[in-house]
């Protein structure tokens, strides 16, 4: 298998990515139409793949030749062992993370193609998430960008105030960044520690936004309503789809970055992780403005619906054929 990690690539001599998180076995199943109740349907196509949001974060950047490391517990189910091979062959640094020997998590993906929905059946099993130890076995000098979920806020808080220690006292301070997809209110009290917040479409329902733009006018009366000395104000992005993102400087101000809708979709399943993924690349590695990294954000996440998984996503080191 391709060694996607090693690839001569702009992120020499960058510090390391690190993508807190899980990974999952992914079974992706495609049909024309949904299935009625008692019914049996064969499958137009089906495959399996490595999943999880930090996992795919991992695998767009070692695409983009970035170093890049996950920590996550792993499961010492032989079942399992294909992912960590996975892991390995595409130069994902997995050696901090923790073991365990419960059944790993996986989910059920159901693509159809009459009605164009993606739906997904998550089994967590109960498994164990990444402690503050583990994080506190980690030499932070060794990272220049974390990159976190906002999943457990009781495990994810001590985390961002040791990276917020850290850089009071560092010269090469680590950039912090916080994917929001759920549980808003109790995952609040992050925003005060990130550099970037993104949050996801999934969200709108729940807190009442109605547009990219009210979800960015009502993130901002909310950053502006905290009181306390030293508040960090994070650039704020809100995905929304087909509809492309909008993001927030520090000031408040407001811009829509437009979509670009792939002329065929073949597989949007992990869209939203190519963006993230891509958009730590541009700002970290290329050091591109906030503007451009959402721009190019939403241009590789309608790439990577082009084909299935993550590897085309190479693609774009590769120089023009003339």
């Amino acid at each position: 298998m391709t060694k996607y990690g090693n690839k001569l690539s702009w992120a020499v001599g960058k510090k390391t990515v690190l993508c807190i998180g899980t990974t999952t076995i992914d079974f992706v199943s495609t049909i024309k139409h949904f299935p009625g109740e008692n019914t049996h349907q064969q499958v137009i196509g089906g495959y399996w793949i490595r999943g999880g949001k930090a996992s795919n974060n991992c695998t767009v950047l070692a695409n983009l030749g970035v170093k890049v490391e996950l920590l996550g517990v792993l499961s010492n189910w032989s079942v399992f062992q294909v992912l960590i091979d996975d892991l390995r062959a595409r130069g994902i640094i997995i050696e901090n993370c923790p073991r365990c020997d419960q059944g790993a998590p996986f989910s059920s993906v159901i693509l159809c193609k009459a009605t164009k929905t993606r739906n997904i059946v998550y089994c967590n099993n109960n498994f164990p998430y990444v402690s503050i130890e583990d994080f506190r076995k980690l030499d932070l000098n060794r990272y220049g960008w974390i990159h976190i979920r906002a999943l457990y806020f009781d495990k994810s808080l001590p985390m961002v105030k040791d990276i917020e220690a850290y850089n009071a006292t560092s010269k090469e301070k680590i950039v912090l960044s916080i994917y929001f997809d759920n549980n808003l209110d109790d995952m609040w009290p992050l925003m005060d520690y990130c550099d970037y917040a993104v949050f996801s479409k999934k969200l709108a329902q729940t807190n009442g936004w109605t547009s990219m733009e009210d979800a960015c006018l009502q993130l901002d009366e909310r950053l502006r309503m905290r009181w306390g000395l030293n508040l960090k104000r994070p650039y704020v992005v809100v995905l929304w789809g087909d509809q492309g993102a909008g993001f927030m400087d520090l000031d408040g101000n407001f811009t829509h970055a437009k979509p670009h809708k792939p002329r065929r979709i073949v597989d949007a399943l992990g869209a939203g992780d190519t963006f993230m993924g891509t958009f730590i690349y541009a700002l970290y590695i290329r050091e591109r403005s906030l503007a451009v990294a959402v721009d190019f954000g939403n241009r590789m996440a309608s790439y990577k619906c082009t084909r299935n998984g993550y590897d085309h996503i190479a693609n774009i080191l590769l120089p023009p054929i003339l």
